[in-house]
C-alpha cells in the first residue's frame, strides 16, 4: 500500500504559557507568525522559533478578536472588543495606527474621538488593481479628446501642415508616437516627481512627538524611509482593509486613508445613501469572512446567522450561509489616477501632522529654556516690589544708561546671579534660539513647501476630473489649503526675521550683563573696576542691549508666535490679507489682544488641520457617492443549512476576467460515528467579464472524507458544473 502523503513540519516551538488557538496569523511573505497570550499580548514569532516584538495590552477593558497581516507583512491589523482596528508596524511592532483616532491628531490616542462600534466579526486584507492593463489603455478613450489636443498644438505654435497626421492610413510612425506622447500627457504630469528637487524633511526631536502614527517623525531614517515608500508605492495596486461588524456595517478602507462605509443589502431593508456616522442596521446575517483578487472587481463576503449547534471545539455554529459579491465604486471611478489621489490624501494628512508636530516642539522649547531666566528675573522682581524699587528692566535700563547700580541690583548681580548664574541664563537662551532657528529653518519651511505641491497636485487633479465620477471634489477646498500655507509660510518668514533680531539683541545684552557682574564682583568704585569700565564699554553693543531691554527681554514677540494657543470661533476664517494687516501693526507696536491672535503659529496650526478635514472630508462624500453593487448567492446543502464554525472562502482567476469564488464548510451534525463519511460542502460561483450584470454560474459539491484513519474516501457530486475538489488547497 502507498505512503499517504502528509505535510512535513517546518517549525516548531513549545511555549511555556498558553495561547488563544483561534487567534493565529501568518505571514508567509516575511515568514512571522502572530500568537495572542492569555494575557491579551501580542507576540510574533519568526519561523525559526525567536520572537521578533511584542505588542502590548492596550487596556485592560480591551480583548483581541482578531488578527491578519497584509500581503507583504508590513503591517498587522488587530481587531479589538471596542469595534475599532489598531494597525502594528511588521517591522518594530509599534502601533502605527490607533483605530477611531481622529486621523489629523497628534494625540497617540483621543478616546474624546471615538463613538461606539458593533463587535467585529470579519477582518481581512485584499489588493485591488488601481490601472488597466497596456493593452486596455490603447483601445480606451483617451484623456484628452480632438479639440483638447489642437489647442495643446496651438500654443506650442505649430501650424496645422507641421502637426502629426495620425489616420488610418499614416505609416509615420515617429508622428504616431508624438500623438500619443500628447495624449499621455495629463497622466505624465500627474506623476512628475517633483518632491526629489524639494530639501529632504529633517526629523522632529523625539521628547516632543508624540508617541503612534508619528513616530515616522522621530529619525531621519523613518522619514526618508516613510516618503520613499511612497514614491516607490506600487501605482497599479491599492491595498484595501475590510471590517465586518456585527451591527450591520461593514468598512472597506483604502490604503488606510479612504473609508468606505458598506452594508449589503438584505430583504427588507431601508438604507438611505451615503450611510450615516451613527447609522447602524442590525440584521441576522453576520460578516464570517472576506476574499478578493486583484485583477477582479468584486470582493467576496460570507456571511451567516448564528446556529445553534456547537462544533466540535464548542465553537457555535452558522445557518443560512449567504456568498455576498460587492464591488468597491472608488476602485472603478478612481480611474488611472486613483492611487494617486489616495497616496496624496495620506501624505497631505501626515504632512498636516509633521506641520503640527514642529509647532507643539517649538513651543516646548521656549517652554523648557525660558523657566531659568524667568525664574532669575521673578526672585529679583520680588525683591524690589517689596522695595518700591520698580521692575528688573527698568533698573537695568537705568544701569544701561547712567552706569550706576542701585544697591539691590548690586548685590543681586554680585551675590545671586554672578558668573554662574549668567553662564546657565545665556545657555538657556543660546539653546532656545538656536533650537527655534533650526525648526523653523529645517522642518517648517521644507514641509510648508512640499504641502503646497501636495495639495497643488490634488487641485489639479479636481480640476481635470471636475464634475466628473473620477473625482467629484471642489477646487476650491484645496484652494482653502494652499491659501493658508501661504499664510503660515509668511509668519514663519516673519518669525525667522524677529528670530535674527533677537538673537543678536540677547548676545549684545549677555555681554553686556557679563561685564557687569565683573564690576560688581570688583567693586564699581574701585580703581579696577573703573580701569576695566574704561577699557571694555567701548567694545559693548549698547543700542541692541537697550532694544533688548525694551522688547525681547519681557515682551519678546517671539512669545505670541510660539508659545500663545488662542482659539477662533469656527465661524471666523482668517486670511492671509489680515495676516499681513497684523505684521504691519506688530512691527510699528500697535497690536490688539484680536489681532495677536493671528500672530499664533498654533492658531494657523489648527485653521490648516481644519481645512484639510474638511478636504478629507469632500473625498469621503465623493467616494461614497455610489452605492455599491451587490448579489447575494445562499449555500445551502440537499441535507442542512447549519455549517460548523470552521469555514473559508477563495476567490480564485480561472481565466482572463473569468473568477470563481469556492466556499468550503463542514455541514453541521452533532456525533459521527467511526466508520460513518463525514461531508464537506464546496459551493462555487463564476462569473465573467460582465460582473454581476452578466451570466453567473452556481454550484457545490459534496466531498466524502473518513471520520476515521482507516476508513476509505468517497465523494458524490450534484453538480456537473462543479470544479474539481483537487483545485482548492
Amino acid at each position: 500500500m502507498a505512503e499517504k502523503p502528509r505535510l512535513s513540519v517546518q517549525s516548531e516551538k513549545v511555549l511555556s504559557y498558553a495561547i488563544n488557538p483561534h487567534l493565529l496569523a501568518y505571514c508567509p511573505r516575511t515568514d512571522l507568525l502572530a500568537v495572542v497570550t492569555q494575557d491579551e499580548v501580542i507576540e510574533i514569532y519568526r519561523i525559526g522559533g525567536q520572537r521578533a516584538f511584542v505588542v502590548k495590552r492596550k487596556s485592560p477593558s480591551t480583548t483581541i478578536v482578531g488578527l491578519e497581516w497584509i500581503r507583504d507583512g508590513k503591517c498587522l491589523a488587530v481587531a479589538l472588543n471596542t469595534g475599532y482596528v489598531d494597525i502594528v508596524s511588521g517591522e518594530t511592532g509599534k502601533v502605527i495606527r490607533h483605530g477611531g483616532d481622529d486621523p489629523f491628531s497628534i494625540d497617540a490616542a483621543n478616546p474624546k474621538s471615538k463613538t461606539t462600534r458593533g463587535e467585529i466579526t470579519c477582518l481581512g486584507w485584499g489588493t485591488v488593481l488601481t490601472r488597466e492593463t497596456a493593452n486596455t489603455r490603447k483601445s480606451s478613450k483617451s484623456g484628452l479628446d480632438q479639440s483638447m489636443i489642437d489647442d495643446l498644438w496651438t500654443r506650442l505654435g505649430l501650424k496645422h501642415e507641421d502637426r502629426p497626421q495620425t489616420d488610418d492610413g499614416d505609416d509615420d510612425l515617429e508622428a504616431q508616437g508624438q500623438e500619443a506622447l500628447l495624449k499621455d500627457l495629463p497622466r505624465q504630469l500627474a506623476y512628475l516627481d517633483v518632491e526629489s528637487v524639494l530639501p529632504r524633511l529633517s526629523p522632529i526631536p523625539t521628547r516632543h512627538t508624540a508617541s503612534g502614527r508619528y513616530d515616522m517623525f522621530s529619525t531621519q531614517a523613518a522619514l526618508d524611509d516613510y516618503f520613499d515608500s511612497m514614491q516607490r508605492k506600487d501605482r497599479l495596486a491599492a491595498d484595501v482593509m475590510f471590517v465586518g461588524h456585527a451591527g450591520g456595517r461593514n468598512r472597506v478602507t483604502v490604503d488606510d486613508i479612504l473609508e468606505i462605509k458598506y452594508t449589503p443589502d438584505y430583504p427588507g431593508a431601508d438604507i438611505m445613501w451615503p450611510m450615516e456616522e451613527e447609522e447602524e442596521t442590525p440584521h441576522a446575517l453576520v460578516p464570517l469572512s472576506y476574499t478578493s483578487h486583484p485583477r477582479s472587481k468584486l470582493h467576496a463576503l460570507l456571511r451567516a446567522e448564528p446556529d445553534d449547534i456547537l462544533s466540535d471545539d464548542s465553537q457555535p455554529g452558522h445557518k443560512n450561509l449567504q456568498l455576498s459579491l460587492f464591488d468597491i465604486p472608488l476602485m472603478s471611478s478612481g480611474g488611472s489616477h486613483l492611487h494617486l489621489i489616495v497616496s496624496r490624501t495620506a501624505q497631505l494628512r501626515d504632512l498636516c501632522g509633521y506641520i503640527s508636530c514642529s509647532i507643539v516642539s517649538a513651543k516646548s522649547d521656549w517652554t523648557t529654556h525660558t523657566n531659568l531666566p524667568s525664574r532669575f528675573m521673578e526672585m529679583i522682581n520680588e525683591t524690589l516690589e517689596e522695595k518700591g524699587e520698580g521692575v528688573l528692566e527698568d533698573n537695568l535700563y537705568h544701569l544701561a544708561m547712567t552706569g550706576n547700580f542701585t544697591p539691590t541690583i548690586l548685590e543681586w548681580l554680585r551675590d545671586e546671579l554672578a558668573e554662574r548664574g549668567h553662564k546657565r541664563w545665556d545657555h538657556a537662551m543660546t539653546t532656545l534660539y538656536t533650537e527655534l532657528s533650526k525648526i523653523l529653518h529645517t522642518n517648517l519651511l521644507p514641509v510648508l513647501e512640499r504641502s503646497a505641491v501636495v495639495a497643488t497636485n490634488l487641485r489639479g487633479l479636481a480640476r481635470y476630473y471636475s464634475d466628473t465620477p473620477h473625482f467629484n471634489v471642489p477646487p476650491e477646498v484645496f484652494t482653502s489649503i494652499l491659501a493658508t500655507l501661504s499664510s503660515l509660510q509668511l509668519l514663519v518668514h516673519e518669525t525667522v526675521q524677529i528670530l535674527g533680531r533677537e538673537q543678536r539683541q540677547f548676545r549684545a545684552f549677555s555681554k553686556w550683563l557679563r561685564h557687569q557682574i565683573d564690576l560688581a564682583a570688583a567693586d564699581p568704585d574701585s580703581l579696577s573696576a573703573k580701569d576695566m569700565a574704561e577699557r571694555e564699554t567701548p567694545q559693548l553693543d549698547i543700542s541692541n542691549t537697550l532694544a533688548y531691554l525694551e522688547g525681547g527681554l519681557t515682551k519678546s514677540r517671539l512669545k505670541a508666535i510660539v508659545f500663545s494657543t488662542p482659539e477662533i470661533e469656527a465661524s471666523q476664517q482668517p486670511t492671509t490679507k489680515d495676516l499681513i494687516s497684523c505684521i504691519h501693526s506688530a512691527r510699528t507696536g500697535q497690536t490688539d489682544a484680536e489681532s495677536e491672535k493671528l500672530l499664533s503659529l498654533h492658531l494657523w496650526s489648527s485653521h490648516l488641520t481644519h481645512v484639510c478635514k474638511s478636504a478629507h472630508q469632500h473625498i469621503t462624500l465623493w467616494q461614497q457617492s455610489s452605492k455599491p453593487q451587490t448579489l447575494d448567492i445562499p449555500c445551502r446543502t440537499t441535507a442542512t443549512s447549519s455549517v460548523q464554525s470552521h469555514l473559508d472562502v477563495r476567490m480564485l482567476e480561472a481565466s482572463p476576467q473569468h473568477f470563481e469564488t469556492f466556499v468550503l464548510g463542514v455541514p453541521s451534525k452533532a456525533t459521527y460515528d467511526d466508520d460513518e463519511i463525514v461531508e464537506i460542502a464546496l459551493w462555487h460561483h463564476h462569473i465573467g467579464p460582465a460582473g454581476l450584470s452578466g451570466e453567473t454560474g452556481t454550484g457545490w459539491r459534496r466531498i466524502g472524507l473518513p471520520a476515521s484513519s482507516s476508513s476509505s474516501s468517497s465523494s458524490s457530486s450534484s453538480s456537473s458544473s462543479s470544479p474539481s475538489a483537487s483545485g482548492i488547497s
